[in-house]
């Protein structure tokens, strides 16, 4: 008898927004924490975020569309992932309406930009975790940045953690119709072997150059092997030209966006999965998704050991983060006998229904205070 999720003590209404695209990591979260809520027995409407678009378009045409969804609703808490301005009016409309505005600061963003553009993403985002009812992050490393830089206090942070769906994610038997075209054709060609999976939104935080400079190390190893490149994003163009430049574009497969049962399958077909993180700043605040989903589904991981992923070494591959010592890291892990299922165990703890339950327990708490004074 499949076992029933336990339902949380009250009742609550929570509406979720991503201020980012779909097919980021940041809409993922979004979608991933009100599922959470919702199977814990809550009503959530998450407000399902326009396209990726070229230059932050999305986000400026989210502003009066995100207000506009949420207009009519009322809800006892709204969460916003990521402190951006775009989502402002419509967590101001919830506040005057009595909900509890609750922010998700799940990476230091404006670290990803250099010069005058970084502070001005900063000053975009400073002002609205202080704003806020409470702020949510998802490891311990960004506990600081929220105090010093985000002036957020104390009493405001709750953490909620980096999850993985468990059910989606698992060693269970690949679902072949969930496979995209590229990975279907590399999983029949029985050359093709060994399969490498990246998984990624191919954007300005994704690491894909050393991973292909890796890549091409490997390919003088093993000839045969292939990279399959799991995820779309506005940079496509250039990673697939650098694949050229790097002349290992015959090899790297670029699937597009996919959903996230085609991302579980191709994490599936993967001889190796590989996660890698250059070792800068906003790196090291990282909480990583798809390191999880990788070893969720038990396949071999090798990933760069920086920030948290060091934590998770019983279970992975470790690599200093530079091309050579990964795609040395690779050869080995492809080698080794070891069971890589083992890493599965690991996440058990980090499926999305526990790691909501802290937020949900002081939205709960917060709402009997008010309604017992």
């Amino acid at each position: 008898m499949k076992p029933t999720t336990p339902k949380a003590p009250k009742h609550l209404k929570i509406i979720v927004l991503s201020s980012k695209g779909g097919g980021t990591g940041c809409a993922l979260r979004a979608r991933f924490i009100a599922e959470a809520f919702q199977k814990r027995g809550h009503e959530v409407h998450f407000i399902r975020p326009i396209p990726s678009l070229p230059l932050w378009f999305d986000m400026v045409l989210s502003k009066p569309y995100y207000f506009y969804k949420t207009f009519k609703l009322k809800s006892d808490a709204v969460i916003a992932i990521k402190p951006y301005p775009t989502l402002v009016p419509a967590l101001w409309w919830q506040k005057i309406k009595g909900a509890k505005v609750v922010i998700d600061v799940d990476d230091l963003d404006y670290d990803y930009s250099h010069g005058p553009f970084r502070k001005f993403h900063l000053w975009l985002q400073k002002p609205w975790p202080k704003w806020a009812d409470l702020v949510t992050y998802h490891n311990d490393h960004l506990v600081t940045p929220l105090l010093k830089i985000f002036n957020v206090p104390v009493d405001r942070l709750v953490q909620l953690p980096q999850g993985v769906d468990t059910t989606l994610f698992s060693p269970s038997a690949l679902k072949r119709e969930n496979l995209p075209g590229q990975a279907a054709a590399l999983l029949k060609d029985t050359k093709a072997r060994p399969i490498l999976v990246f998984t990624a939104h191919l954007n300005v935080a994704c690491d894909l150059e050393p991973v292909l400079m890796s890549f091409k190390i490997i390919k003088g190893s093993i000839p045969s092997a292939k990279l399959l490149v799991a995820g779309g994003g506005p940079d496509e163009s250039r990673f697939k030209k650098m694949s050229r430049d790097f002349d290992v574009r015959p090899s790297v497969h670029f699937t597009g966006y996919l959903s996230t049962q085609q991302v579980a399958a191709c994490l599936k077909i993967a001889d190796a999965a590989l996660v890698y993180y250059s070792d800068i700043p906003v790196n090291r605040h990282r909480a990583s998704m798809k390191l999880r989903e990788a070893l969720a589904c038990g396949r071999r991981v090798v990933a760069t050991e920086v920030g948290e992923i060091k934590l998770w070494k019983k279970g992975l591959f470790l690599s200093r983060p530079d091309p050579a010592h990964f795609a040395q890291a690779v050869l080995n892990a492809l080698k080794t006998k070891k069971s890589p299922r083992a890493g599965a165990l690991l996440v058990k703890k980090w499926d999305w229904i526990n790691c909501v339950k802290e937020l949900e327990a002081e939205l709960i708490h917060r709402q009997d205070r008010e309604e017992n004074l």
